[in-house]
Parts: structure tokens; sequence; C-alpha cells
């Protein structure tokens, strides 16, 4: 009787709510925001041309322009929604977890050499994870920590080894205080290592002291190459000098306040440390994740910088970030989900241009799409795929191995010199981008560019020399620029090319691709 009237209890008991799909996140994101323009008596841009769509969403799904071959496809397609059909396309595309791998290592590891022994085997494990979708926080437990019964679970190590390499314990730590509150929960806590933070209250030494505690007794062991492991070892603790006392022994404390006896804990101070910030209910981890991957698809955050989300740096839409970041929680944290989200809501498709009347607004009210530069690796991949150098070097594998596909290819450019020359060059301190002459002279000069540019089996110019004059215009403006010409460019085009042939008109189209991949419509994200 008992277990009847359960049973019935339950199918009168409303159903819980299911997590909101991608389209459900995208009318979210514009509710808010459109009630935000309103307040403010903004009308926003319009949607972006085909041809910035498609370009927008190849760089930021696959991190490259698309081949002409694919931006002509695209364009002549008339279906209306069509740039909706591509994100969802191109979010399960190979090479869309390539590309995220490096956004991600890029979120975690920073500015860290790729020469530290482990880096190929967590390039691997991002790889895969981001394949899989699986969810943000199996991969943060995964950091902190790996599984090294598991071959590919055991690259996560290099997150916390690469810190706990060289330097003394003291720096190491400090080097793991930082990386772990910044890229996993949204914190900078330098400021709170010496003394209380001066501005942000919330932040005293306890705080950072109690993040190291939780990895005083990591180290990190490594038997030959690849992957280190990671372990804990009895007795060592963290102590720090307040203003009031000296050698205050540090307690594991989470970014909450939350502190826990050493003594009572089960497992390691790690698991602790998972179990204490790492779910749903953590607003710091749902809240830095949610952030990032905002700045990453829009160039601004919700809050920026990205690593310093505190009561006394609120979020340009706070209303947006909290349920956001909740609605990604409840979906189970899957990147791709949240992805596909930001992707297909208004406030992504946008133009980037501001015509209405009055001063463009500042990018973070979202009302137009913000003007990105590319970053050094998607410059890098966009110069191989649009002169055609990746069909060059996909010859040049195909002769060691045949059958190389374009994964593998994007793969071993990476490895490439001119890969690293080029990322070398663009790679901005801080983030922070800065166009100079520098940069112009290199991409006017350097042998990595000149050779990209070159005529040869596969190129672009190559290509170009075999077709007419007005033929060749149109291929190397879809390649590089994913467009047509205006019949201006077209013209222009035509008269260098008019009249040569042979080794003449080799030329003239290596000169016409090196002027497109040098203008400023080329380098970045519109």
């Amino acid at each position: 009787m008992i277990a009847r009237v359960a049973a019935a209890l339950l199918l009168l008991a409303p159903a819980a709510a299911p997590a909101a799909g991608p389209r459900d996140l995208s009318a979210g994101i514009d509710a808010r925001l459109a009630a935000a323009h309103k307040a403010a008596g903004l009308t926003p841009a319009p949607r972006a041309e085909a041809h910035q769509l498609l370009r927008r969403v190849y760089l930021d799904l696959l991190g490259r322009v698309p081949t002409a071959d694919e931006a002509a496809a695209f364009l002549k397609d008339a279906d209306p929604d069509k740039h909706h059909t591509l994100i969802d396309a191109l979010l399960t595309h190979p090479e869309s977890a390539v590309h995220w791998r490096i956004v991600v290592r890029d979120w975690l590891t920073g500015s860290l050499t790729e020469k530290v022994p482990g880096a190929d085997e967590f390039n691997a494990y991002l790889e895969a994870r981001l394949a899989a979708d699986a969810p943000w926080d199996k991969i943060a437990r995964e950091l902190l920590e790996p599984d090294d019964a598991d071959p590919v679970g055991r690259g996560a190590s290099y997150f916390l080894a690469s810190r706990l390499t060289g330097g003394d314990r003291a720096s190491q730590l400090d080097a793991v205080t930082v990386a772990v509150s910044s890229s996993l929960f949204g914190v900078q806590m330098q400021c709170a290592k010496c003394h209380d933070h001066p501005f942000v209250k919330d932040w005293t030494q306890a705080n950072y002291y109690g993040i190291a505690a939780f990895f005083a007794r990591t180290t990190a062991e490594r038997k030959g190459g690849g992957a280190a492991v990671l372990a804990e070892k009895g007795g060592a603790e963290v102590k720090y000098s307040s203003r009031k006392d000296k050698d205050v022994a540090a307690r594991p404390r989470f970014l909450d306040n939350r502190e826990f006896d050493p003594a009572a804990m089960k497992g390691t101070r790690r698991a602790a440390l998972i179990a204490a910030g790492v779910n749903a209910d953590s607003p710091y981890f749902k809240r830095s994740i949610t952030n990032r991957v905002w700045k990453q698809l829009t160039g601004v955050g919700l809050v920026e910088p990205v690593d310093q989300i505190h009561d006394a740096n609120p979020p340009a839409h706070p209303e947006l970030m909290t349920w956001l970041a909740d609605e990604f929680a409840a979906g189970g944290f899957h990147l791709r989900h949240l992805i596909a989200g930001v992707m297909h809501s208004d406030a992504y498709l946008r133009s980037s241009r501001w015509a209405a009347a009055g001063t463009r607004p500042a990018d973070n009210a979202h009302a137009a799409a913000a003007l990105r530069p590319l970053s050094p690796h998607q410059l890098a991949l966009s110069l191989a795929t649009s002169t055609g150098y990746t069909e060059v070097l996909r010859a040049k594998y195909d002769k060691q191995k045949p059958g190389t596909t374009a994964v593998a290819v994007r793969t071993r450019f990476e490895k490439e010199r001119e890969y690293d020359t080029l990322v070398g060059r663009f790679r901005q301190d801080g983030g922070a981008f800065e166009a100079n002459a520098a940069h112009a002279l290199f991409l006017t000069y350097n042998p990595a560019v000149k050779g990209m540019v070159k005529t040869g089996p596969g190129s672009l110019s190559a290509a170009m020399a075999k077709l007419k004059d007005a033929e060749a215009a149109d291929l190397a403006f879809l390649a590089v620029l994913s467009r047509p010409p205006t019949a201006a460019e077209a013209g222009r085009v035509g008269k260098h090319l008019a009249g040569t042939a042979g080794p003449q008109r080799a030329e003239a189209c290596e000169d016409v691709v090196w002027a497109l991949v040098t203008v400023p419509e080329f380098r970045f994200n519109h």
C-alpha cells in the first residue's frame, strides 16, 4: 500500500525541467541582452553578411579560414539559415577538437614552454577529451588528479607537473596556486600572497595560502620521458607570515572560506579541492569557464579580465552571467553545448560594423560584434590554408605515408619551422593585440611567409596561374578573404595579371596572394 501511494505521488509530482538546448541558450542570451539594450536606448547592429559569418564560424570552430571550395559552396547556398547549419556541422568536425585543444591549452598553460616533458601527451589528452565532448568538470577533475592507469588521462598531469618542475618549492607552490585559481576558478590570487588584497576585501592571505595548502604535499615524479606521475608525500605543510603573526600554518581553504581539517581528510588533498570546488554548485568554477568561452567567441568577457571575477569587478551583464553559468552547469558542463548556444545567438551573429547614429557602444554591450585579431595560431593556419601551403604539405606527407588526413596535416604543421616562426612573431604579451611596423615587415619579407605564397604544386598562386584573369581574381579572394572581389578589386587584379605568361604570370599571381594576406581584412575576425 505504501509503495503504491509513493508511486502515485511520483507520477503526480512535476517533472524536473530539462536542461536548456543550444537554441534555448541562444534565446535566453538574446532576451537578456535585448533588455539591456532597451534600457540603454541601443538598437543593435544587423546580422553580419554571409561571407563574414562564414569566415567567423570557421575561425571560431576550426581555427582557420575556409578553403576556396568551402567558401564557394556556402555562398552559393540559398538557405537563409545556412549559417546555423554550418555551425552545427563544424561543431563535430574532426578539426574542431584540434583547434579547441589549442584554445583550452592556452587557458591552462599560458606561456609555458612546449619543451617541458609531457607537452605532447597533454595535447593528445585535451584533443581526445574535446573530441568526445567530455564534460568540463570531468576534465578539471583529471587536471587536478589524473588517472595514471588511463593511457590518455594520465597526460593531464602536465597541468600541475609543468609547474612543479624547476625552481625551489616555494616558487613551485606559487605557480600551482596561481594557475589553478586563475584557469579553473577565475580568480587571481597573487596580490594576496604577501598581504591581504588591497582592493578586494574577499581575498586574504588565508585564501591564497589556503589554496596552496591543497598542493603542499603534491610532487611530480618523472620516469623517463612523457607524462609525469603526481603523488602526495606526507609531512609537508605551508607556512606564511602575516602582518600580525609569523609562521602561520595554512589549512586547506577554498575560495568561499570553507576550511578543511587535514587530519579528517580522506584521500588526497587535491581530491578535497575537487569536492569543494569542481561541481555545479560552485559559482567560481562554472562562472570561470562560462566567461572564458564567452570571451573566446565574442572577443570580450562578461567579466574582464577573465581571471578577476569578484564582487569589486562585477559582470557587464550580471543576470546573463549568472543564468548562463547555471544553465551550462545544469546541462552537464558540455563545452560543445555552451559554444553552440553562444554561436547560434543574435549576439554572436551581429555585424561588427556600427552604422547607427551616435558613438559606437563599448564592445561589452554586445550591440555589435567586436573586431577580433586572429590569434597567432589562427593566423599561422589561415596563412597555410589560404595560400594552399597545407596542400603542399599534404603532398609531402603523402610521400612518407599515403592518405594523410586534414587533421594529420594540421598536427604535423604545428611542428614545422614556419608555424613556430609565425606563432612566435605574432604572440602578444598579456594577450593584448598591437599592430606594428614589425608585423607588416614580417609579412612582407619573412622567408616563412614568402615560402607559403610561392608558386608550387598545390599552391594557390599555381592554381591561379592556370586560370583566366577574372577567374584567378575570384579564386584568390575566395581563398584568402572568403568572398568574391568587388568590381574594382577584380579590375585591379586583372590589370596586374593582364598579358602575363610563364614565370612572369606565376610571379604576378604570387604578388596578388601576398597583397591579400597582408591586408587588415585578413588579419581580423570581423
